[in-house]
């Protein structure tokens, strides 16, 4: 009987080769189920092909709106920023001028306004039964109805030390790992693997039985089995899911 596998995806920021692979493999590894993509927003920026990433989302998402999510990152949120004339700097600081030179113009509101109003128009976060989908995570503690814009954009710390169990299962990215692999945690999972600073772009793999990932996938086609959330319990700190050589496909 066919399933609907949800595909959620790391930080992107320009790396386009990656995107496309990625979706490659992820398409071949759902075969006959349904595929819901969840993208967890850094689109662009510090990537020499920030503008072609956002068309192939833009394509993806509109010939499939109801199974692809884009979510906002804090780099679209710099951009959308800088086009209304607000923080201009901190953006060209944080690779704002590499997405400028994808797009062959000089300023942020040169961008076509089509992309500047999907980015406007993004969703912060996401939520089904089990999982909540956000760019950088959460403030522990407060509800997730009442977690504001800054900190879930922006947030690390304490966020990131917080060993408590959230409402839901809380993915995300924001923070590249150091290990350039994602961290699986009990109460979290972070999906930036650093596709930018050389390490590949994943995707974590969700079904509709158990709360946590049931494996990842990089753009190279390698995947990995996850453990379950509950061999995690003793762990006393993240779990790097390092890349297997076994294809998605």
């Amino acid at each position: 009987m066919a399933a609907v596998l949800t595909y959620a995806v790391g930080d992107i920021h320009g790396s386009y080769t990656k995107l496309v692979n990625l979706l490659r493999h992820c398409v071949r590894h759902c075969g006959v189920n349904t595929l819901r993509l969840v993208f967890i927003g850094d689109y662009v920026d510090r990537g020499r092909r920030s503008r072609d990433v956002v068309n192939l989302l833009i394509k993806t998402q509109s010939a499939t709106p109801d199974q692809v999510v884009c979510l906002r990152g804090n780099h679209e949120q710099m951009l959308s920023d800088a086009a209304n004339q607000r923080n201009l700097p901190m953006w060209l600081e944080n690779g704002g001028e590499a997405t400028l030179r994808s797009y062959g113009v000089a300023r942020a509101e040169e961008i076509p306004s089509e992309h500047l109003e999907w980015f406007a128009n993004l969703p912060l976060a996401i939520s089904d039964d089990r999982r909540f989908f956000v760019h950088a995570g959460i403030m522990p503690g407060v509800p997730l109805k009442q977690q504001t814009r800054e900190v879930m954009l922006w947030i690390r710390e304490p966020f990131l030390s917080d060993p408590r169990e959230h409402e839901l299962y809380i993915v995300h990215g924001h923070t590249p790992t150091e290990l350039r692999a994602v961290e699986l945690k009990p109460n979290r999972l972070n999906l930036d693997s650093g596709a930018f600073f050389g390490g590949p772009l994943s995707a974590a793999v969700f079904d509709e039985k158990r709360v946590g990932p049931i494996g990842f996938i990089t753009d190279d086609g390698a995947f990995m089995r996850a453990p379950a959330l509950s061999e995690l319990e003793d762990t006393p700190g993240p779990v790097p899911i390092v890349q297997s050589r076994r294809g998605a496909g």
